[in-house]
């Protein structure tokens, strides 16, 4: 075990396992690389750490290993059944670095190319040139081995639809094996889909488990072959019910979760997350503007666990008083409905909002948006996992005010005093990067419109907490079609 210091400590295990304690209660996997038995780790910082470990008079071996996030897996993506999509890379850094793309199909891994990024800059990438009429999943690698970003859109038009619509997602920097999804609904006209991604030249067995709201567990085997990615339709699985989704592999696999309706005229996607935590945190939010806001809350727990939502507004912290929730099970909270009205203390109607959820034991949560039902473009949708640890700083590799688009970067500030924070728009050029500084108050959120700083120009977004000891938790927001349709996803935490 190694101490880093006060909210850092690094263990290694049997199965090559790396747990990486950063504040709270849970201790999220790292992946090392390998299955050997792990039985030293030394760092001289988070970024490079050194593990030693094997088997046998000949198994002793030193091995480097960074989280300085090089590497990016996207479980969800296809070129066929009327989709298209596109990847946004990130390069934050001052030095310019070279990526190289793989896809994995239905019959295995093929080369996707490599592309050279500027310093501070932004790239896009096409998978129709390689992967046409299939679906796939995708790996993004800086050779350099410094930090990256990527993140993923797919768009498509929906039967009868008068507009394009379309979902998003950031992907993760390492598989695991045990992943949470707390949205997912096969009734009310959705279908969900989980996607799993298996990066391991071995098939990889899954257990999915779905926490059905109101009901009891159901598990179901799935298996997933080397190189490849699956799709499973959740209506298969469990009829028509609302539930959260567990996976648990016997090989580290990435898993995302697609959702339509509509004859797909709307649809979210999402990454899971390998961490439930006391505390989750939900950056977009609002119940103005036309926008209906849910918030999913998942409980892994066997056992009942209690429930607080407290919604940092522009007039501060909102608490709303704490609910029960059975063990294994979904909760879905329709924040519009939050007012004196319908018997809540507090109001959170007409307005906008960040979320905290905490729980007496570790949660997981996700937020979903839809808005324009009983206009002529129909009702649109976008959706994003939470995360259990607000960080110093964020990547978000996707923005575009051309073409009619809109920007926003939400940013949540859950702390009991101001922050100042930095906005940056990195140009896929490098050339003409703007930034600017800003206040955001106490246990609120603040919106920002990338139009106004960065017009008619595809961007990526870089945000940065200067307030000493304090964290923050950013999302971004993309419109277009006269907000006939958008897609929303956090962004990646910098530490």
């Amino acid at each position: 075990m190694k101490a880093l210091d006060s909210r850092n400590v690094l263990a290694v295990g049997t199965n090559g396992k790396i747990i990486h304690w950063q504040g709270g209660s849970s201790w999220p996997v790292e992946d090392s690389g390998t299955t050997a038995p792990l039985w030293c780790v030394d760092a001289a910082n988070e970024s490079r750490c050194f593990t030693g470990g094997g088997t046998g008079a000949n198994g002793v071996f030193m091995m480097g290993w960074s989280n300085t996030k090089p590497t990016w897996y996207l479980a969800e993506g296809s070129t066929a059944w009327g989709f298209s999509e596109y990847i946004s890379v990130q390069n934050p850094n001052d030095d310019t670095v070279n990526v190289d793309i793989t896809y994995m199909t239905g019959g295995g891994a093929l080369n996707g190319g490599s592309i050279t990024m500027p310093p501070s800059s932004q790239a896009t990438i096409n998978p129709a040139s390689v992967v046409s009429n299939q679906d796939f999943s995708a790996l993004v690698v800086c050779r350099e081995g410094l930090m990256i970003a990527a993140d993923r859109t797919m768009s498509w038009t929906g039967t009868g639809a008068p507009s394009p619509e379309g979902h998003s997602s950031v992907g993760v920097p390492f598989p695991n094996k045990t992943w949470y999804l707390p949205e997912g609904s096969s009734q009310w006209g959705f279908e969900t889909w989980l996607l799993i991604q298996n990066p391991n030249n071995y098939e990889a067995t899954c257990q999915v488990t779905y926490m059905v709201e109101n009901g009891t567990p159901v598990v179901k085997e799935k298996k997933v072959p080397a190189n490849s990615r699956k799709t499973f339709a959740m209506v298969d699985d469990i009829g028509a019910k609302d539930a959260s989704i567990q996976v648990v592999s016997n090989l580290p696999v990435i898993p995302e979760r697609s959702m339509y309706r509509n004859n797909k005229r709307e649809g979210t996607d999402s990454i899971g997350t390998i961490a439930p935590a006391a505390d989750y945190y939900l950056a977009e939010g609002t119940t103005a503007w036309g926008f209906t806001t849910y918030v999913l809350v998942q409980n892994p727990n066997p056992t009942p666990t209690d429930v607080t939502l407290t919604f940092n507004t522009p007039d501060g912290a909102k608490v709303q008083p704490a609910f029960t929730m059975q063990g294994n099970t979904r909760k879905t909270i329709r924040v519009n409905d939050i007012k004196p009205a319908n018997g809540y203390p507090i109001d959170v109607s007409n307005t906008d909002l960040s979320t905290e959820v905490h729980g007496t034991q570790p949660i997981i949560a996700e937020r979903s948006m839809y808005w324009g039902a009983g206009t002529p473009l129909g009702e649109a949708a976008h959706d994003s996992i939470g995360m259990g640890t607000p960080d110093i700083g964020f990547m978000l590799p996707d923005g575009d005010t051309s073409n009619g688009r809109e920007t926003w970067a939400l940013v949540q500030n859950p702390n009991n005093v101001d922050v100042t924070i930095m906005v940056m728009y990195m140009t896929p050029t490098g050339i003409g990067d703007t930034a600017f500084n800003d206040v955001v108050p106490k246990n609120s959120r603040k919106t920002y419109n990338m139009s106004e700083k960065l017009a008619n120009s595809r961007g990526s977004i870089f945000v940065l907490c200067e307030t000493s000891g304090a964290m923050i938790m950013v999302e971004r927001a993309m419109y277009w079609n006269n907000r006939g349709a958008g897609t929303g996803t956090i962004g990646t935490g910098i530490e």
